[in-house]
C-alpha cells in the first residue's frame, strides 16, 4: 500500500468485511493516483490528457468512500455484505448504492439549528460533509491536527496545513470537492459540444493536483478523529502526507 493509500484508507487490523473493502479502495487509490501523478510530472500526450480527468475522479471518489467507511463504518459493512449477495446485479442501480449525493455531499440542510430537539433521527446528516459531521469529527480533528503539525517541525509543507482553518476547514472543502467533481465529471463524460471547452493539458494538470491536495488534506486530518477506523499514530499519518506531498511538487 502506498503512502496515498495508507493515508486514505487507514491501516485496519482485524480481517473482516471492513478490512477488505478498504484494501480494495486502497488498491485502487494507489493505482489511479499513481497514474494521475504521472501525468502530472510529465508531458502529458492527447490519450493521457484525455484519460487523466477519470484517473482523478476515481481518486476522488474512492478516497471520499473509503472516508466515509472509516467514519461510519456500517456503512461499508452493508455495502461489502450487500454488493456479495448472490442476488446483486452490476448492471442495475441499487437505491442503497454508494452516491456521491448523499454520501459525501449532503441533503438539503437549510436548518441552522443543528441541535433542536424535534429532529428526527432518519433526517440528521451523516454524510462526510454534513454539518453534523463537521461539528463532531471534522472541527475537532482539524484543530487537534493542527496542534500536532505546529510542533511538528518546519517543513515547508507544513505552512500549508498550518493555514487552515477548524471552523471553515470542511465548508471550504465542500466547495472544492464539488467544483471538482463537477469539472472532472465533464471530462470523464466528456460533455463538451465546442471544441473550445475541450480541457487542455493545463487545465487536466491543475485539476490532478487540486484533487491529490484535497484527498490529503483530508486523509490527514482523519487520522485525527477518535473514533475513526483503522487510524495510523499520528507521525506516521505525517510522515505518509509529507511522503505523498512531495511526489506533487
Amino acid at each position: 500500500m502506498s503512502d496515498i493509500g495508507r493515508l486514505i484508507c487507514g491501516e485496519p487490523l482485524a480481517d473482516g468485511l471492513a478490512k477488505s473493502a478498504l484494501n480494495q479502495l486502497a488498491l485502487s487509490i494507489d493505482a489511479f493516483a499513481t497514474r494521475a501523478i504521472n501525468i502530472l510530472k510529465e508531458e502529458a500526450s492527447g490519450e493521457a490528457t484525455a484519460l487523466g480527468p477519470f484517473f482523478a475522479r476515481v481518486v476522488l471518489e474512492n478516497s471520499c468512500a473509503a472516508l466515509v467507511g472509516r467514519l461510519d463504518t456500517f456503512r461499508i459493512l452493508y455495502l461489502s455484505e450487500f454488493q456479495g449477495q448472490p442476488e446483486y446485479e452490476p448492471g442495475k442501480r441499487a437505491r442503497s448504492a454508494f452516491s456521491w449525493f448523499g454520501d459525501v455531499m449532503p441533503a438539503d440542510e437549510k436548518n441552522a439549528d443543528l441541535w433542536n430537539i424535534d429532529h428526527d433521527l432518519s433526517k440528521i446528516g451523516r454524510a462526510l460533509f454534513s454539518k453534523h459531521i463537521d461539528r463532531v469529527c471534522w472541527q475537532p480533528a482539524v484543530e487537534n491536527m493542527l496542534d500536532y503539525v505546529s510542533a511538528s517541525g518546519s517543513d515547508p509543507f507544513l505552512r500549508e496545513i498550518l493555514s487552515l482553518s477548524s471552523e471553515s476547514y470542511i465548508r471550504t472543502t465542500k466547495g472544492q470537492g464539488q467544483q471538482l467533481y463537477s469539472t472532472l465529471s465533464k471530462g470523464v463524460h466528456w460533455e463538451f459540444f465546442n471544441s473550445a471547452l475541450v480541457f487542455d493539458e493545463a487545465t487536466v494538470k491543475n485539476a490532478i493536483r487540486d484533487t491529490c491536495l484535497l484527498v490529503g488534506h483530508l486523509g490527514l486530518t482523519s487520522h485525527f478523529i477518535p473514533t475513526a477506523y483503522a487510524s495510523l499514530q499520528p507521525q506516521l499519518a505525517l510522515e505518509a502526507y509529507l511522503s505523498f506531498r512531495r511526489t506533487l511538487s
